[in-house]
């Protein structure tokens, strides 16, 4: 006689052992995503449904959004949960029916970010028409670089070029990319270009990156994408201000051609010279006109008119400061007059003394034995007692 737990083994057993993997289509129903990371859902058709368990491990690896209701295919193995009996289906992997894992996974960010306005005109900054320094956030062993490089030493050399190396494809890949994305919007550069050569939709897949994404749009410098050739799009192309359709094609964009520049600057040369022998010309014309119409008699009275003015405004200069001193002189007579009157005051009473009780003037007949007084005199105060 078997037990419970026993029969449920042997069960296990059994179904593991027949089926080693499946490969099962259905919809995604009920989906748990459980805060250990493991995922328990139901798969159905039409006529049943399946219990399904995912492990944290294997649904770690998916790059879309796994949402109720989804047609899914599932590769994984049946198995038997003792405790309840429970048969059930445990995924190993999952992909969308009917259109690939990337494909949905790019729709699916794209769709969020969009909502969250990550791809607004709004948001745009605007690029430097000159740029001095120049961010390359990109492979330095990349034939993407290179490309780039060459194009600045041809056509404006004056830029500066920093380089801020980063992993561009793979696993590890998004991680490289926003510390040098940070690294460089942190280094006063005018413009950063995210950059990347050509590849499959899986060698440029780290460009869809969504902390990448949410880098380029925090930063504080403008941000060229410039990933694959024209016909590849990645998110970074939508959340970045400028998007180039290859790396080459943005450094043409954002740095002036050399040879153009001077052209420009000789064509400005020679209208200036115009423009001034122009002006030159007509100024002479004006002065020999005035030179003309001016005689030697009439420039004389002019002259002398001027003159005379000059003089009356002298001697109406003179008139008014002889008034100021001759009010200041009275003035001072009219002080030093004061000044001596109490001079001669002071010398006359010089000997005298007051006499103060209570801090007023005292009357001698009124004053008694014991009284306190003050003597007062010019240049000291004395105590004194009347006896």
């Amino acid at each position: 006689m078997l037990s419970v737990s026993e029969l449920n083994e042997q069960a296990k057993a059994l179904l593991e052992t027949h089926f080693e993997y499946v490969e099962v289509v259905g919809e995604i129903s009920r989906l748990t995503k459980h805060g250990s990371g493991h995922w328990y859902f139901a798969l159905k058709d039409e006529r049943a449904a399946i219990s399904c368990v995912m492990y944290r491990m294997s649904n770690a690896k998916l790059k879309f959004d796994v949402k109720d209701g989804m047609k899914v295919q599932i590769y994984g193995k049946i198995s038997l949960y003792t405790p309840s009996g429970s048969y059930q289906l445990i995924a190993s992997s999952m992909r969308p029916d009917g259109e690939g894992e990337l494909e949905l996974a790019f729709k699916q960010l794209q769709e969020k970010l969009s909502k969250e306005g990550l791809f607004d005109a709004s948001c745009k900054k605007q690029l430097m028409r000159m740029p001095r320094k120049v961010a390359l956030v990109t492979s330095a062993t990349s034939a993407a670089l290179q490309d780039m490089l060459k194009v600045a030493n041809s056509r404006w050399k004056l830029t500066e070029i920093f380089i801020f190396d980063a992993l561009t494809q793979g696993q590890n890949a998004p991680t490289s990319l926003i510390s040098a994305l940070k690294k460089a919007d942190g280094y006063g550069v005018d413009v950063i270009i995210l950059a990347r050569g050509g590849g499959s939709r899986e060698d440029l897949w780290c460009f869809n990156d969504e902390g990448l994404a949410r880098a380029i749009f925090d930063a504080k410098t403008p941000v060229i994408s410039a990933i694959g050739h024209e016909i590849d799009y990645v998110i970074s192309d939508f959340v970045a201000d400028f998007r180039a359709p290859t790396p080459t094609a943005a450094m043409m964009q954002i740095l002036p051609d050399e040879n153009e520049i001077l052209q420009y600057l000789d064509a400005v040369e020679k209208s200036l010279d115009t423009v001034m022998l122009q002006k030159i010309s007509k100024l002479e014309n004006r002065l020999n006109f005035i030179m003309a119409k001016l005689s030697t008699n009439a420039l004389k009275v002019k002259i002398d008119l001027k003159i005379a003015q000059i003089l009356a405004s002298s001697q109406k200069l003179d008139m008014l400061l002889r008034g100021k001193i001759l009010k200041l002189e009275s003035k001072i007579n009219e002080l030093n007059a004061t000044y001596k009157a109490r001079q001669s005051f002071f010398e006359s009473t010089k000997g005298l003394i007051q006499v103060r009780l209570n801090n007023t003037n005292a009357i001698l007949e009124e004053l008694q034995a014991g009284d306190e007084v003050e003597l007062v005199g010019q240049n000291a105060i004395k105590k004194a007692k009347i006896l």
